[in-house]
């Protein structure tokens, strides 16, 4: 409850909507192996409080995200994502060792509060204990790159927030642990920051930034644009 109420306050604080509250983020094992299809599963909604929206109900033009397979070796394609109760689903065969990079880069139609809502979502799957995929969509203004595909427990990994093509500093983040409790956190000087679970289980990155250049949407006057990264990876 603390840690909701002070979610809250926040978004009070930068003047951000409900709806903007809510984050995009992808799920899916973070090891797969080559030959054997590998599920993913698109969530909007609070992860923290364990509550995905219904697909039905994504607002604006969500439903239209597009999922991005970059494989080893720089090759992309879309993966067809279809609806379910409360997420959409997708899957991927690898056919080849490495780490695969599953995006998401999605513009809002609709303008908010007066701002452009740009979401981020990001995952990786390693096939064969390949190295970290550091290939990012070329319109992914803000990204999570962390220096390892998964980490094990009690292990510390280090990661790096980038905005615009250049290292985040002193910018507050939220890690969601395997229980759903949120842990603050902030980058250094470099944007990087350490990550080091103590259990097992799924984790959560989501980082904020506010861009308050205006611009123009559809027709539609905003005064800002509200960027929402996440990462989602599990610890063995």
């Amino acid at each position: 409850m603390k840690t909701k109420i002070a979610l809250i306050l926040l978004f009070v604080a930068f003047g951000i909507s409900n709806v903007f509250s809510h984050a995009l983020w992808i799920e899916t094992s973070a090891t797969g192996k080559e030959g054997q299809a590998q599920e993913v599963k698109i969530f909007f909604g609070e992860y923290e409080q364990n509550e995905p929206d219904s697909a039905k109900k994504w607002f604006s033009n969500l439903k239209e995200f597009k999922l991005i397979l970059t494989a080893p070796n720089g090759s992309t394609k879309v993966l067809t994502a279809a609806p379910d109760v409360l997420f959409f689903k997708a899957s991927f065969t690898p056919d080849q060792n490495g780490t695969y990079k599953l995006s998401i880069v999605h513009e809002v139609a609709s303008v908010f509060e007066k701002a452009k809502i740009e979401y981020y979502a990001f995952a990786d799957v390693a096939v064969g204990g390949g190295k970290v995929n550091t290939t990012f969509p070329a319109d992914a203004a803000l990204t999570i790159r962390p220096e390892k595909p998964f980490a094990k427990a009690g292990e510390a990994v280090v990661s790096q927030v980038v905005y615009n093509k250049a290292p985040l500093a002193k910018q507050k983040l939220t890690i969601v642990d395997a229980l759903k409790k949120a842990q603050p956190a902030e980058t250094d000087a470099d944007g990087k920051f350490v990550f080091k679970p103590e259990t097992k289980g799924n984790y959560f990155f989501e980082v904020f930034a506010e861009d308050k250049t205006p611009g123009k949407l559809n027709g539609k006057d905003y005064e800002k644009v509200w960027h929402l990264v996440t990462y989602t990876t599990q610890v063995n």
